[in-house]
């Protein structure tokens, strides 16, 4: 069983999350339908978005980056190296993908400020 609190609205409930003996997720604790697909989702495959900098080539400021949706939580390390490893050229606009497909997670870096 996973005890966790829902963050899908301002109520913060305690879910208690686990399997029946049919297989099935049971959700406990939510006051909404939000709170039994967050208590799922994050009972099977937690996700997160990742925020970050990534270097501009010939310029001390970095550019500030997000992944456009959650990856699964056992692949954020992976997408900060990549991260890590990138040096971009100006100029770069709002919601330009930087790293297309990160660490193979199937979701994109974009970046979340213009430079240039």
């Amino acid at each position: 069983m996973m005890r966790m609190i829902c963050i899908n609205c301002p109520r913060g409930c305690e879910l208690e999350v686990d399997r029946n003996e049919e297989g099935e997720i049971v959700v406990k604790g939510h006051s909404c339908a939000r709170g039994i697909a967050y208590g799922k989702a994050e009972f099977e495959n937690p996700t997160r978005m990742v925020t970050g900098l990534v270097r501009v080539a010939g310029m001390r400021r970095p550019l500030p980056v997000k992944t456009k949706t959650a990856v699964p939580i056992g692949k954020i390390n992976d997408v900060l190296s990549a991260l890590s490893q990138t040096t971009m050229q100006l100029p770069v606009r709002i919601g330009d993908v930087i790293i297309p497909d990160v660490a193979g997670t199937g979701v994109d870096v974009v970046a979340t400020a213009n430079q240039g």
